[in-house]
């Protein structure tokens, strides 16, 4: 426990702190973009954020690695659950949660064989090929939140059809607003790295959909968030064998992804700063972290480049910034998910599309 954070330098915590807060200001917009991608409610993204986030920086080897939603297994869970439960219903979600179970145990499995060197042997180009897939099969499942059209399709190449065929209907509001929100997010990225461009164009829409009421003119909004903290159990649904079959491949595929993008994350910074990694003591904090995402109603976790390499550019040295990041996300889910349920859909979808693109 805790290699993350020991040895602690005491010198180095206001730095990692002020990086838990960065992280908050990316990862909170950013995970209620995911949730789109996964079919889940906004909710689920928080509690990625919560449990699985804290569990892994107390039992993770790496001092770096931030785990959480990620888009690559939030795309293969909801290309993995079609046909077997509606999107967004209370079974869909009880499915995600045990498709987490079955990643953590596969997880926990490859820690006891001590498998995780077979990272190493995975290609850079497979998996360079395979979140390239990801982001063009995300960007088209977003496209009807751009242009304020009703989503239909279980595919991206229906969804694309089907976007086309009804580009007539195109609410022009919601493309001001998507428009508006990618100009304001590139545009203060080009001025600094450093400001939360996320967090300031969630905000604006809240603020734009608050004062002028944009549901009203079409825009799709995220509506009430429930706050509270997250229900601990087994998912509730009936598991039999059938079920098993269907979901051990989409659970095997996640379970695949996340050895190796963790692991080669977590091994390019312990090599940056000369420090011990231990791939098989890491697929502990994870295997946990996913378990803990199966039993308190979310989805799957991964190690995340983009929000390891934010943390680590904000000054980030430990896990310390991670646990930071947990409390405020908790001081979030118990007082201030009424502000965020006038957030504008597509804005947390831009969000999150722009840190896929400039990974």
């Amino acid at each position: 426990m805790f290699n993350g954070i020991l040895p602690l330098n005491r010198s180095q915590i206001p730095s990692d702190v002020v990086a838990g807060f960065t992280l908050a200001t990316l990862a909170i917009p950013e995970v209620m973009g995911y949730t789109r991608i996964a079919g889940t409610p906004v909710i689920t993204g928080l509690f990625t954020i919560l449990i699985p986030m804290m569990l892994y920086a107390l039992l993770g080897s790496s001092r770096h690695l931030v785990v959480g939603a990620d888009s690559a297994t939030a795309a293969v869970l909801a290309a993995g659950l079609v046909g077997i439960a509606t999107i967004g219903s209370p079974e869909y979600v009880a499915y995600a949660s045990l498709l987490a179970l079955l990643a953590g145990a596969m997880l926990l499995a490859a820690r006891l064989v001590k498998v995780g060197f077979l990272a190493n042997f995975l290609s850079r180009t497979v998996l360079v090929g395979f979140l390239t897939g990801v982001g063009i099969q995300v960007g088209i499942s977003q496209l009807h939140d751009m242009l304020g059209l009703p989503g239909q399709g279980l595919n991206p190449v229906q969804e694309l059809v089907s976007n086309i065929l009804q580009i007539s209907k195109t609410n022009i509001y919601s493309i001001v607003v998507s428009i508006g929100v990618l100009v304001l997010i590139f545009s203060l990225r080009r001025i600094s790295k450093r400001i939360p461009a996320a967090l300031i164009a969630v905000l604006s829409t809240i603020v734009l959909s608050y004062v002028f009421n944009l549901s009203s003119h079409g825009v799709s909004v995220l509506s009430r968030i429930p706050s509270g903290l997250p229900e601990l159990g087994w998912p509730n649904v009936p598991i039999t064998w059938n079920i098993l079959q269907q979901l051990f491949p989409t659970a095997f595929s996640m379970f695949v992804i996340i050895l190796a993008q963790s692991a080669a994350t977590s091994r390019a910074y312990a090599a940056r700063y000369n420090e011990e990694f231990n791939e098989n003591v890491d697929l502990i904090g994870l295997g946990i972290a996913n378990l803990s995402a199966g039993l308190s109603g979310t989805f799957v976790v991964n190690g995340s480049p983009t929000k390891t390499e934010m943390v680590d550019t904000a000054g980030g040295r430990s896990q310390i910034s991670q646990l930071t990041t947990v409390c405020i996300v908790l001081a979030v889910l118990l007082f201030l998910t009424g502000p965020l349920s006038y957030a504008n859909c597509s804005s947390c979808s831009h969000c999150f599309r722009y840190r896929s693109w400039t990974s």
